[in-house]
């Protein structure tokens, strides 16, 4: 094998080296690892390597190159081959024989028909890259989405669990006091009351925790019902920096759905580049032999050209032609219909991101973390004596409240920069 490589030409080497140097490389998704704890940049890699949506709009690019390739060959129609025989049988004489024809034609493109389909197939293939684009974009959105819904509910849920065992110490501090004569049944069913609340809470917060993780854990292909799905609880927002107007022109940049429109419409206009060429008459060259009656042989040969005809007698693609003039201008007023909608969208994302994170930035982190120490010193302060149960129900549900909106704000300023994310164009790329 050394020896037949070392007589190659370089040339030829060499054109072999850059074919393997440009080879396209593995799919994503054969190397990314969806097992262990996941962050949010794997989360996205996972739903990306593993969504049926992108592989459906990436297998119709195979399918769109599957077409070039028809468009590339080089004649219109296999060549044609007839064979006729006849028996002749003189009226007068009587004289028998046979006749044989044989016939032979080719159609030929003279006008550059088979360069028309390619371009057309060219300009399909990049606007499904494009529309390959659109979909990861949404995808990676959805599994963000779902990557912070899971991370809120997990939180909800923990800091509910620990808000339920300061309630039951309360519950059971009533009761003994009630027994003992120091408290009365009202005061118990209140906090047997603010328990119930507290064990419907932790119900809806389980309900929501794992939803949130079956759809997360069907966006990254695994089983919905395994519980062994685990994320890093992560609740910081996307990184988004860039003032409002810079956000407007990037999204306009980036947006796939404008790259998918500006394709079909070259599409179209490659359409009626290949009609008008299409118009031209393929020639067909002839060869004929023959044996007649006469035991003559005869060869011969032509040319065989298709007449035109005008109007609606003969097809001459004038309406093709304007259909797809019609579908050109149909895109510019689609492409200005995806211009407003982005520029509101990037409008309404951006001051949605403003206004959580001016949301959050109410909550002292400070005091969220007293609220938290003080949930768990309201039984130890009433089993001393220093605080009464009705004031420790009043002040845990106040603290609940607290904490509860706290989380509620950085759900929401984590789903707003996702948002925000999206419509700007920078997903995927991860969480960082």
């Amino acid at each position: 094998m050394i020896e037949e490589t070392e007589r190659l030409p370089m040339a030829v080497i060499a054109a072999l080296l850059l074919c393997l140097a440009e080879a396209p490389a593995a799919p994503s998704g054969e190397a990314v690892v969806c097992t262990g704890t996941l962050g949010r940049e794997r989360v996205v890699a996972c739903a990306l390597a593993h969504s049926p949506a992108v592989q459906a709009a990436e297998l119709e690019g195979e399918a769109l190159a599957g077409r070039r390739r028809a468009a590339q060959t080089r004649l219109p129609s296999n060549p044609a081959v007839e064979v006729t025989a006849a028996a002749r049988h003189g009226l007068q004489s009587g004289d028998r024989d046979i006749n044989v024809y044989g016939r032979l034609s080719q159609e030929l493109e003279i006008a550059g028909q088979r360069g028309k389909r390619v371009a057309v197939a060219d300009a399909a293939i990049a606007g499904q890259q494009r529309r390959v684009e659109a979909v990861r974009r949404e995808v990676a959105a959805e599994a963000l989405q779902a990557y912070y819904e899971l991370v809120a509910a997990h939180e909800e849920r923990a800091m509910l669990g620990r808000l339920e065992k300061a309630t039951q110490t309360l519950v059971e501090l009533a009761a003994a006091g009630e027994a003992a004569g120091l408290g009365s049944g009202m005061t118990t069913d209140v906090v047997a009351t603010a328990s119930v609340k507290i064990q419907r809470q932790i119900v809806e917060a389980e309900r929501r925790f794992v939803t949130a993780r079956a759809l997360l854990a069907s966006q990254i292909g695994q089983d919905p019902a395994a519980p062994g799905l685990e994320v890093q609880l992560d609740m910081t927002a996307l990184a988004s920096a860039g003032e409002l107007p810079a956000l407007i022109e990037q999204a306009l940049a980036r947006r796939a759905e404008l790259a998918v429109v500006q394709a079909e419409q070259e599409a179209q206009r490659r359409l009626v580049a290949l009609y008008k060429r299409a118009r031209a008459p393929n020639p067909s060259l002839v060869a004929y032999a023959q044996r007649d009656g006469f035991n003559e042989r005869v060869l011969g040969g032509g040319v065989a050209i298709p007449i035109p005809l005008p109007g609606r007698l003969g097809r001459n693609y004038a309406g093709e032609i304007a259909e797809s003039r019609a579908r050109v201008r149909q895109g510019d007023a689609e492409l200005e219909r995806l211009r407003r909608q982005i520029r509101a969208e990037v409008v309404v994302a951006y001051h949605a991101v403003r206004a959580r994170q001016a949301e959050l930035a109410l909550f002292d982190p400070a005091r969220i973390s007293r609220a938290e120490g003080h949930i768990e010193a309201l039984a130890q302060e009433m089993a001393t004596g220093r605080l009464q149960i009705r004031e420790a129900v009043v002040l845990q549900q106040a603290f609940l409240e607290l904490l509860a909106a706290h989380l509620a704000a950085r759900r929401a300023l984590g789903l707003a920069s996702v948002e925000l994310a999206r419509v700007t164009g920078q997903l995927p790329g991860g969480g960082r």
